[in-house]
């Protein structure tokens, strides 16, 4: 509500005490805040910490930044963490999602996880 209101200094303060408390979402939530004040190193930093405390969607969401940053094997092996994670939203919902891993592995994965070959009949 603070940030709504255009308090983002307060609602920054409010998110660090909620993440100090161990609220993967509120890092998730303060990474959106510093993403969206272009601090990208910031915002790929509090991504790690929420992955690592087990938020499952932060592996993607640095996924995505790494592949818009040009880093096609750092976001593959981000995208494969999201959804060794349990991330199953990153395989099928919601559109975006869907593009990145598209992008990745057009053809799929094999069970054994590495990408599908094309193939012709």
């Amino acid at each position: 509500m603070r940030e709504e209101a255009g308090d983002r200094e307060s609602a920054e303060a409010l998110l660090r005490q909620a993440a100090d408390r161990g609220d993967t979402y509120a890092l998730s939530r303060l990474a959106v805040m510093r993403e969206r004040a272009g601090d990208r190193e910031g915002t790929e930093t509090l991504l790690q910490q929420a992955a690592a405390r087990g938020n499952i969607v932060a592996p993607y969401n640095l996924a995505e930044m790494r592949e818009e940053a040009g880093d096609r094997e750092g976001a593959e092996v981000l995208a494969r963490q999201a959804a060794d994670r349990g991330d199953t939203v990153a395989l099928h919902h919601p559109a975006q999602k869907q593009e990145l891993l598209t992008r990745l592995w057009p053809n799929g994965l094999d069970p054994d996880g590495k990408p599908t070959t094309s193939w012709q009949l």
